[in-house]
């Protein structure tokens, strides 16, 4: 038997000091009962450290640190590996073993991949397969996306992964893992990073998988976890005795070859259950807002509320991430301002019990108009004075920013970003942005989900037709296909990367596709200087998405 904890934590990129105190607190808590506590993908680092790689007095503190770690681990009897940068002539994505004082040995990442953090532009692949023995027992190293498929007759494969987040790739993750434990006939470790991490979100979960493919741990989503399982290895020596093809496959050597003398706990297994939809996106929002929040040291956060779905849903989300005496809302009334958006943005301040302000901009807007008219004539009411209202709105935003030290949080959603629906400088401007990648449909299921812990948003908020409330009884879908069919457009364009023939083929209307294509092409400026705000999607306009915006292909 064999227990290994998993140190499901929550590090910061460029935090070695934090991040070094994180993993010596755990190996202090978690030494007696384990004989292999692992820890994340880059760990030392935080994930992802981006450029910082490319500077040396960056990767000479993550040295030192490790050399902390491992002079500081002759005090444990226990293996620790742990994620970091490793620079030997080049620089690698590295799990380091240690044990009593000594680097074993260093597993560089062989696969290098793309998503989410440009692998190859700062790592080279390593060479060789990285095996041990603990205890009589076989383990295998890999980091990150590259797990599985190995050359050695392991009983263990030790994962060390920063897997961020989407909807849908818990599920995928799982099934990859199953399959690897399964074909490997070797139980699968997979301990995952946890946090948010400017657009990035990382949701934990944590697996441990048996040889014939039973989740038998799984760690908390979107929280900190660090537990222990005990893992029953002679199960895979008798599987293999009774298959003749295990006989047939040639054994590497090891690198290195421990035995720990200790008693350590039986310890079972536990499962966390899994999570709903919406309830899994809206725990990955207020992850990512509190953690955006906290690491960069704000102490509060603003928010425009108009009355809306999508300044509502934020502002939930802010209180839930933050506690409601770090979250302000400020209403700010034009003359085309209707009095039930009033109410219903100060009904939900009063239940969120934020702080709220009203700042009227209708005197300001006609200081503007009287300037303006002096040195332009009067000129017609169109989309300029309705975007000056969003500009001025901006700004009292940005004001109580600068005055106060506060977080302009941006109500943005992904359907109105995809079409260029918002005032650059307006209202798609913002510190952070923690609905960029919803689709406006989900934003309705996150606010109803929302409402089902506790009723907060206003039911009429619901059932009014989205307005910007620029000009008189202005409308979203004067402009906008439904939302229902500009969602599904979207999706399939920008997710699944079809073209507009192949959409108009699934019963779209020719006009719809093409105009909503066309929005996308043109709004691709806009995206570019929108504040950045957590990936949800497979796709997230930001860190996915990279079009030009001189682009003559317009379809």
């Amino acid at each position: 038997m064999l227990n290994i904890t998993l140190a499901q934590l929550n590090f910061t990129a460029g935090d070695v000091e934090g991040n070094l105190k994180k993993v010596l607190k755990v190996v202090k808590e978690f030494h007696k009962e384990a004989h292999l506590i692992l820890f994340p993908e880059l760990a030392l680092s935080g994930f992802p450290p981006w450029d910082l790689l490319l500077q040396k007095h960056f990767l000479e503190e993550v040295s030192k640190a490790l050399k902390e770690l491992i002079a500081k681990s002759k005090n444990y009897e226990c293996l620790i590996a742990v994620g970091t940068p490793f620079y030997e002539f080049e620089l690698y994505n590295a799990l380091a073993i240690i044990y009593k004082g000594k680097l074993l040995g260093v597993y560089k990442k062989r696969l290098l991949f793309n998503e989410a953090f440009e692998e190859r532009r700062y790592f080279q692949s390593g060479k060789e397969p990285l095996l041990g023995k603990l205890n009589g027992y076989r383990l295998a190293f890999s980091v990150g996306e590259e797990v599985g498929r190995l050359e050695a007759l392991s009983h263990v494969i030790i994962n060390a992964s920063a897997s961020p987040y989407y909807v849908g790739k818990y599920e995928r993750k799982e099934a990859v893992l199953k399959a690897r434990a399964m074909e490997n006939n070797a139980f699968v470790v997979s301990v995952n990073l946890v946090g948010g991490q400017d657009e990035l979100v990382f949701d934990g979960r944590s697996l441990v998988i048996d040889p014939k493919g039973n989740l038998i741990a799984r760690g908390k989503a979107f929280e900190e976890d660090v537990f222990t399982v005990s893992l029953e290895l002679e199960r895979v020596d008798r599987s293999r005795l009774r298959n003749p093809r295990w006989k047939e496959v040639e054994e590497l050597n090891s690198s290195f070859s421990l035995l720990i003398r200790k008693e350590v706990p039986y310890k079972e297994g536990k499962l966390e259950d899994k999570l709903s939809g919406e309830e899994e996106v809206y725990k990955a929002l207020t992850l990512a807002l509190r953690d955006y929040t906290e690491k960069n040291g704000f102490k509060k956060v603003i928010v425009g509320l108009s009355g809306g779905i999508d300044s509502s849903l934020v502002a939930c989300i802010a209180t839930d991430a933050l506690g409601k005496e770090r979250v302000v809302g400020i209403y700010m009334p034009s003359e085309f301002s209707s009095k039930e958006s009033y109410e219903d943005a100060s009904e939900l301040a009063k239940n969120l019990g934020i702080e709220f302000h009203v700042v009227p901009i209708t005197n300001i807007f006609k200081a503007y108009l009287k300037d303006f008219e002096k040195e332009l004539g009067k000129l017609s009411f169109d989309v300029a004075d309705e975007n000056l209202q969003a500009r001025i709105r901006a700004n009292i935003l940005f004001y109580f920013s600068n005055k106060f030290g506060y977080l302009v949080l941006c109500t943005s959603n992904k359907s109105e970003a995809a079409v260029g629906y918002g005032t650059i400088y307006g209202d798609i401007a913002g510190g952070f942005a923690p609905i960029k990648d919803v689709y406006k449909t989900l934003v309705y299921k996150l606010a109803k989900y929302r409402n089902s812990i506790s009723k907060v948003i206003p039911e009429r908020v619901f059932n009014k037709p989205p307005s910007a409330e620029l000009r008189p009884n202005q409308k979203d879908q004067d402009a906008l296909p439904p939302y229902e069919v500009l969602d599904e457009i979207l999706a399939l364009y920008i997710e699944e990367g079809l073209s507009p023939e192949e959409i108009i083929k699934r019963g779209f209307a020719k006009e719809d596709v093409y105009r909503t294509i066309y929005m996308i092409r043109v709004a691709e400026y806009k995206r570019k200087q929108a504040p950045v705000g957590p990936k949800i999607t497979e796709r997230a306009f930001g860190i996915d998405w990279n079009m030009p915006i001189t682009n003559r292909f317009r379809f």
